[in-house]
């Protein structure tokens, strides 16, 4: 009576004598690894970053207006802005949100998306997020776009 034998494409597994499984493969194992290795290394560079407040408390807070003037003058500002320091085109504007495409894996540039919550007397709160998805690094660093960004448009 023969030993049993499982066939997985390439791969076969036979049962030894010593009841330990020994895998045969017909082509070489370091083929093989280094794929796992590739795949690895890629799902890492999907990773997208955030502009993280605690990492420059500028970048928390969002920007207040407290009349429809000063907030029309603001998000002319958020706008232009926006258009002319993101590496990205404008994808999205309207009254309440400006967004870039990307972020590009490939790209150290920022991404950003601006949106405006109106309060009930006329003003509104401007919230900035900035975001990049290179895994070696984004310029300038996300949390300090949302900084010149938030500068800006209050000066």
């Amino acid at each position: 009576m023969g030993l049993p034998r499982i066939k997985l494409g390439e791969l076969v597994l036979s049962r030894g004598a010593d009841a330990n499984w020994n895998p045969k493969m017909s082509h070489d194992l370091s083929s093989g690894l280094l794929l796992c290795a590739a795949v690895a290394t890629l799902s890492s560079c999907s990773q997208v970053r955030f502009s993280e407040p605690t990492a420059n408390p500028e970048s928390a807070d969002p920007v207040l207006c407290a009349s429809k003037a000063q907030c029309d003058v603001y998000w002319q500002r958020a706008q232009a802005w926006v258009a002319n320091n993101s590496q990205y085109r404008l994808h999205t504007t309207s009254d309440v949100v400006i967004e870039t495409d990307g972020p590009v894996p490939t790209q150290t540039g920022l991404a950003f998306r601006i949106t405006k919550v109106p309060d009930n007397i006329g003003g509104a709160r401007i919230y900035a997020v900035s975001a990049c998805s290179n895994v070696f690094g984004c310029s300038p660093a996300p949390t300090e776009g949302v900084a010149a960004f938030k500068r800006f448009v209050r000066n």
